[in-house]
């Protein structure tokens, strides 16, 4: 995999950051077969210190394979999780509203 453009690691932190997203993603590659990684969000920006690293993964399927996309977030099984968590929560209910949204714990 690439590394990201040099004018987006201009930081300490967001060398940081990057490095732990990429051992991630190469990560997820020994187990799920990636045939495209696009980086987005608040990191492509000029913002000083993005949240977080997003990106939208293509996996290779079978030819005439019907599998349809997920949306997926990592996070730390600490405090970061849990307010990634929270703020997932909050965004459902704003979003789609109380009653009709869920949050369901699967493991």
């Amino acid at each position: 995999m690439k590394d990201a453009p040099r004018p987006l690691l201009n930081s300490s932190y967001r060398k940081k950051m990057w490095r732990n997203a990429k051992a991630i993603l190469e990560d997820i590659e020994k187990v799920i077969p990636i045939s495209e990684a696009h980086l987005m969000g608040s990191f492509t920006t000029k913002k000083r210190r993005p949240a977080d690293v997003d990106f939208i993964l293509l996996l290779k399927t079978p030819k005439g394979s019907g599998h349809w996309s997920i949306d997926l977030v990592i996070a730390p099984d600490n405090g970061e999780g849990e307010h990634v968590l929270e703020d997932a929560k909050k965004w459902m209910k704003q979003k789609y509203g109380a009653k009709k949204s869920g949050f369901f714990r699967l493991k």
